[in-house]
């Protein structure tokens, strides 16, 4: 009776290890992020998932149907994530990308040429015009100054002056790019950063470093002539602050379009690459995505 007994209790306890072993599981045990997030899956056998990133706060997921899902934004370093459905526990780690570059200046490059686009034309070339040309003006004063000081001083004063009436045409263009700005700071984490009817900018920053950008455009809106302005000039500023080659980008993601068309119900991601730069092409029923990484 003895050796019975014994024999259910460590029979009882294989099962429960079992049972144990497949109340959480993942798919991978080692992700690395695709496009703005590495998305970690698997099947519980609980209501919920616990899980919690290099320690950090504690979140929670919904099991529906025996499976769950849940996304960790890519960062710069290697991401411990641990994994909890009652008893059972799993760990998992996420690789490290490498970031598109520290958000506030990439952010301040992209702003300007955004206002840039606001300036009447004639004001832009004014504008690209001194800045050529700022190091021989300023060379100039100064040898001006040694053989006529008089000249020299009437000479910095039409230029303050013109300065002040620039500043004044930058501040009109600052107002109109108002929505169309990134912000100047953004807190960690996946969020949109521009958001019109026209262009949706989504970035994901991590501790001041811009990890991911995904530009997402209702294909409605493509299909009117502001809609296809709006999202030209934002793709190519994009491109351009990341120091990609906007025209060879344009040129490849025009064909990518062609595609498309021609199988409208695909959804397959299409990569191009410039300058060190990803630029991975995705559609839905009534969105097309751009995302960009390294």
């Amino acid at each position: 009776m003895k050796k019975f007994l014994l024999g259910a209790v460590g029979l009882l306890a294989l099962t429960l290890a079992g049972c144990s072993s497949n109340a959480l599981t993942t798919n991978k045990t080692s992700y690395h992020p695709t496009a703005l997030t590495a998305v970690i899956k698997g099947d519980a056998k609980t209501k919920t998932v616990n899980y919690q990133v290099d320690g950090g706060a504690k979140h929670s997921v919904k099991v529906n149907g025996g499976t769950y899902f849940f996304q960790v934004p890519a960062a710069a370093k290697q991401q411990t994530v641990k994994l909890t459905a009652g008893n059972a526990k799993k760990t998992v780690t996420v690789k490290s990308v490498t970031a598109l570059g520290n958000y506030k200046k990439l952010a301040a490059t992209y702003n300007q040429m955004v206002i840039g686009t606001h300036l009447p034309k004639k004001v832009q070339k004014q504008l690209q015009q001194a800045q050529k040309t700022q190091a021989a003006t300023k060379k100039k004063l100064a040898a001006l100054a040694k053989t006529d000081p008089m000249a020299a001083a009437a000479a910095a004063k039409q230029q303050q002056a013109a300065a002040k009436q620039l500043q004044a045409q930058m501040a009109t263009a600052k107002k109109q790019a108002k929505d169309d700005l990134l912000p100047t700071t953004a807190k960690d984490g996946v969020q949109n950063l521009i958001d019109t009817k026209d262009v949706t900018v989504r970035g994901n920053v991590q501790d001041g470093k811009l990890m991911g950008l995904a530009l997402i455009v209702p294909t409605k809106q493509m299909k009117t002539k502001d809609g296809q302005k709006q999202f030209g000039t934002t793709f190519a500023l994009l491109g351009t602050t990341l120091k990609a080659k906007p025209k060879y980008v344009i040129n490849k993601f025009e064909k990518v379009l062609k595609d498309a068309k021609k199988n409208s119900s695909s959804t397959t991601t299409k990569t191009i690459r410039s300058n060190g730069v990803r630029f991975n092409t995705g559609f839905s029923t009534d969105h097309l995505y751009i995302y960009m990484t390294k």
